[in-house]
C-alpha cells in the first residue's frame, strides 16, 4: 500500500491507454494524448485514497469494477461537473419569449447533462414566471453531482447571475449557515432527477418539447456527438427545441432539425 507521501510510479502511456478505452466504452469520454498531465493528476487522489501502490494496480481494479461506486468515483474525476444559473442566458431568453408562450398549456422538458442541478432549476423558474405548467427531468451520468442537485443547497455568490428578485421567490436562507440558500419546496419537487448514461438510449422517458444538452459533448469525439445527436432528435416532438452548449458545434445536422439561433436547433 502507497503511503499518503511516498511518491507514486508514474502514470505509463500503456495504463493510460487503459484509462482512454474504460471512458469511451463506458460513456463516451475521448481523452487525447495531450491529457496524460491531467488525467495522472486527478486520478493520483483516488490511487491515494484507496491505498493503491501504482496507477497499473488501479486500473486493473477499474477494468474488473465497472458497476462499482469507485468507478463512478472515476469517471466524475475525469469530468468537470461545472455549471451554474442563467448559464448561457441567451437560451433562458429565448425560452421566456419565444418557446414558452408558444407552450402556455404545459411543456416537458429534459435537462440531459445536469451536473449539480442549476440547470433544471433554472428551466423551473423560468417556467414559473411565465406561469407555465412544467415537467421537468434532470439526469447525469454523476451519482455525486445528482446528490448535491437534488439537495438543492448552494452559497449566495452562486444565486448572484438570476435575474432580480428571483433568489428571494424561489430560494430559502439556510438560518444555520449564513450565506447559503435551498432551493424552494416546491421548485425542488418540480424537477425529477435521475442517473442516465447518454451513450444508452432512454426510450422509456418519452419524448420532450425541449431538451437542454449544454457542455457535455465536447468530452465527445464527432462519431459519439452524431449518434447521441440523432437519439436526441427522436425524443423531440415535432416543433421541440434542442440546446446544445455555445462552445460545442454540430458539424451534422439531422434532416430533421434546423439551426434557429447560435446553439438553438428546431425540429421540423
Amino acid at each position: 500500500m502507497t503511503g499518503a507521501w511516498n511518491p507514486l510510479p508514474p502514470l505509463t502511456s500503456h495504463d493510460f491507454d487503459i484509462v482512454r478505452r474504460l471512458a469511451s466504452d463506458t460513456c463516451g469520454i475521448s481523452l487525447h494524448a495531450g491529457k496524460t498531465g491531467l488525467v495522472s493528476s486527478r486520478l493520483e487522489r483516488l490511487v491515494r485514497k484507496y491505498r493503491f501502490d501504482s496507477f497499473s494496480e488501479y486500473v486493473r481494479f477499474l477494468g474488473d469494477h465497472r458497476s462499482s461506486p469507485e468507478f463512478s468515483e472515476f469517471i466524475d474525476n475525469l469530468t468537470t461537473n461545472h455549471s451554474g444559473f442563467w448559464r448561457e442566458p441567451e437560451h433562458f431568453t429565448f425560452l421566456q419569449q419565444t418557446v414558452l408562450p408558444e407552450r402556455a398549456k404545459g411543456i416537458r422538458i429534459w435537462s440531459a447533462a445536469c451536473a449539480t442541478g442549476e440547470e433544471p432549476y433554472t428551466l423551473a423558474m423560468c417556467c414559473a414566471e411565465s406561469r407555465v405548467a412544467a415537467s421537468i427531468s434532470a439526469s447525469d451520468i454523476s451519482r455525486t453531482a445528482l446528490t448535491a442537485a437534488m439537495r438543492g443547497e448552494y452559497d449566495e455568490a452562486r444565486l448572484s447571475a438570476l435575474p432580480a428578485g428571483w433568489r428571494n421567490r424561489y430560494f430559502e436562507q439556510d438560518r444555520v449557515t449564513p450565506g447559503h440558500w435551498r432551493v424552494s419546496t416546491t421548485l425542488r419537487a418540480s424537477v425529477r432527477f435521475a442517473i442516465v448514461n447518454l451513450l444508452h438510449p432512454v426510450v422509456e422517458a418519452g419524448t420532450f418539447d425541449i431538451i437542454f444538452c449544454r457542455n457535455v459533448m465536447i468530452y465527445f469525439e464527432q462519431l459519439t456527438r452524431d449518434v447521441l445527436v440523432d437519439r436526441l432528435v427522436q425524443q423531440l416532438v415535432p416543433g421541440g427545441y434542442l440546446f446544445t452548449g455555445h462552445s460545442e458545434t454540430l458539424l451534422r445536422l439531422p434532416p430533421a432539425l434546423h439551426y434557429v439561433q447560435p446553439a438553438t436547433y428546431r425540429k421540423s
